[in-house]
């Protein structure tokens, strides 16, 4: 309810795992250790690991290589709802899309980055699917409608036949499929290029594209911090805390609070099937739309087990380490306090398919319809003893006055500077093969905490994240994979078009089951297509600012058509991060090598054919040598005009 400060979320985390034969490589790029590494500390297991040679390279032993699981499968699919402070600043809570990371978080899947330059060489992790939502690079804002953001939207990660580059394709192309009030579909993929790029060094090696690397770990969670005053007593060495202002959702017609619910986990590739008859036009009408999805849904799912809360399931905060005082945990907020008798906890949860719920003690919140209000004036009498959260009335005028004056003010860290419009060594990829030329304006639109996005509509194939998917194919693949792709696309889009929102998957409890409605997103992200571009295009994202309006609009989506509020004039100075530059791209010699190396170098991507032999080595472009070619002609009705 206040400016948020610091960074808070709560979302998934999920990862991979190996494949039940192991691996018979490193999982991680050798070059990636010597590349941060001086010529004088290329000593023991080091020593092995600067070769040129894949097969020279299989001696090196540093790190995990040298252990016996050689660094499993790396990468992360992350994401969730909250405020982060690299982002663009915004009063509302967003959603974290996407959220893939690789190599150790090396790579960022993203167009563009909050906090860094994005080159085109490492893009492939946020290919965008559908064109009735534009995604936004500083993540999805929701609809406050009348009054507070507040509801339900179901998430799922799932491996899909989307981002297939021809029939024989069998790598996993990770989906995350979104289900809203207003919005109910896929959204984005992760190519299999964005898990090749900084991992297969070796023919033989296996990143998260290969179908034998499945998700074997899940984890949900609160993560972050939120802000806080203190107010110390010279005398006792006690404190008065003020907080950010915390609320808790609340459940219709309950004292209890869910944060988590309807949770799915499935058994076989049921998606892969499900949705191949959509995306290949083949079996019958039925079988290419959603409804055919959701049932298939429906069919596969399985119930997970549900737990009960622990001894001690409370929501607590944490006081942050001193040189005083060490980390401190402070409850008695009234969330979670009772622990629930677990036959009737497990018999709700596993109604509702298993949900995360904590009881609201309301004698110690101010709960209205909706919401649950925390308090957030604590007091610590002498220093070493407890806190405890305190009544407003409670806490002395004096002491209140005092607090009030100190105001949480935004942090200022991102003034969108990375967010478009495309850097030079970025450009190339955005403008080859470029958007469409039939309709290459710049359209613009405001979402209702502020932000401004500017977005351009490029043939599904053509859109940056897209460039070194094919760019790394043979040239002799590259054309039927594009036409392959883009076929399907354009099936995929005809089967969303068919009226209403059409559901790929719902709570399973059933909507109206829900504690709460569901979500809605910020009409601002939702798009109509424009004429002649109804099938196979995309919006793609180009410019993102708070309370700055791009200055070359050509055309705006919704009512507002200059910015109501403009940020004062040195709105960001002193404050704004300046942010990461780019990777080392060379890397210096060492013993082994014969010279100075690119990095990541030679790539050995995933086949878009059931042979593994066929796996040929590509040799990664340095940013200013990225190329692709020139648009292709599919005989579909959304070629570019001749």
């Amino acid at each position: 309810r206040d400016t948020p400060v610091r960074e808070i979320g709560w979302g998934q985390w999920s990862k991979p795992g190996v494949p039940t034969d192991g691996l018979e490589v490193c999982g991680i790029h050798p070059h990636g250790l010597t590349c941060e590494k001086t010529p004088e500390e290329w000593t023991g297991s080091l020593q092995g690991c600067g070769y040129t040679s894949y097969t020279d390279l299989e001696q090196c032993k540093e790190w995990c290589c040298g252990e016996e699981d050689k660094c499993g499968v790396r990468g992360s699919i992350e994401g969730g709802m909250g405020y982060w402070m690299y982002t663009v600043e915004t009063p509302h809570v967003k959603w974290m899309l996407p959220g893939a990371t690789n190599a150790n978080y090396e790579i960022f899947g993203g167009t563009f980055l909050n906090d860094r330059p994005q080159s085109c060489s490492t893009l492939g992790g946020a290919v965008r699917i559908s064109n009735t939502i534009l995604i936004p690079n500083s993540f999805v804002h929701f609809d406050e409608g009348s009054g507070d953001i507040d509801g339900f939207m179901g998430y799922m990660l799932t491996r899909t036949p989307i981002g297939k580059r021809s029939s024989e394709d069998n790598a996993n192309y990770w989906t995350i499929i979104i289900d809203a009030l207003n919005f109910s579909g896929p959204v984005m993929y992760m190519s299999a290029w964005f898990w090749d790029s900084r991992v297969n060094w070796h023919p033989k090696s296996v990143s998260w594209s290969d179908h034998r690397a499945l998700i074997t770990y899940i984890a949900q969670g609160f993560e972050g911090s939120i802000g806080s005053h203190v107010l110390t007593d010279p005398n006792s060495g006690g404190k008065w805390i003020k907080t950010s202002q915390i609320v808790f959702p609340k459940d219709n017609g309950s004292d209890t609070t869910t944060l988590f619910t309807g949770h799915s986990q499935f058994d076989t590739d049921w998606a892969a099937v499900a949705m191949e008859p959509m995306l290949s036009g083949t079996g019958s009408a039925d079988s290419q739309k959603p409804s055919h999805i959701m049932q298939s849904y429906t069919d596969a799912r399985v119930k997970p087990e549900c737990n009960t809360p622990g001894e001690v399931s409370a929501w607590k905060l944490w006081t942050d380490e001193t040189d005083d005082e060490p980390e401190t945990d402070i409850g008695g907020f009234g969330i979670g306090d009772a622990v629930p008798a677990d036959a009737p906890f497990l018999k709700a949860s596993d109604a509702a398919s298993c949900h995360t719920r904590l009881t609201l003690n309301t004698k110690k919140l101010q709960c209205k319809s909706s919401f649950c209000k925390t308090r957030k004036y604590i007091r610590q009498v002498k220093k070493g003893s407890e806190y405890s959260p305190l009544k407003d009335k409670k806490v002395p005028k004096y002491i209140k006055k005092a607090l009030n004056l100190l105001q949480f003010k935004p942090t200022k860290l991102n003034d969108g500077r990375y967010l478009g419009p495309p850097a030079e060594t970025e450009k190339i990829c955005f403008d080859t093969p470029g958007p469409s030329p039939s309709d290459p304006r710049l359209y613009c639109t405001r979402t209702q905490s502020g932000t401004w996005l500017g977005f351009k509509w490029y043939r599904f194939i053509d859109q940056p994240e897209l460039n070194q998917v094919f760019a790394s194919m043979e040239e002799s693949e590259r054309k039927d994979a594009r036409c392959f792709m883009q076929a399907r696309i354009e099936r995929l889009h005809e089967a969303q078009s068919s009226g209403g929102v059409p559901r790929w998957f719902d709570a399973p409890q059933g909507e109206n089951d829900l504690p709460k409605k569901k979500v809605a997103i910020d009409p601002a992200l939702l798009t109509t297509p424009p004429v002649g571009l109804e099938k196979g295009y995309v919006p793609i994202p180009l410019f993102e600012r708070n309370r700055e309006m791009p200055a070359n609009c050509e055309v705006f989506v919704g009512s507002v058509t200059e910015e109501p509020n403009p940020l004062p004039e040195g709105y960001y100075e002193g404050h704004v991060n300046e942010g990461g530059g780019y990777e080392e791209e060379v890397c210096l010699a060492n013993p082994e090598s014969s010279g100075p190396y690119t990095y990541p170098g030679t790539i050995f991507p995933y086949h878009p054919t059931l042979d593994p032999t066929a796996r040929k080595g590509y040799t990664v472009p340095l940013r200013s040598d990225v190329t692709l070619d020139d648009p292709v002609i599919c005989n579909l009705d959304s070629d570019p005009p001749t």
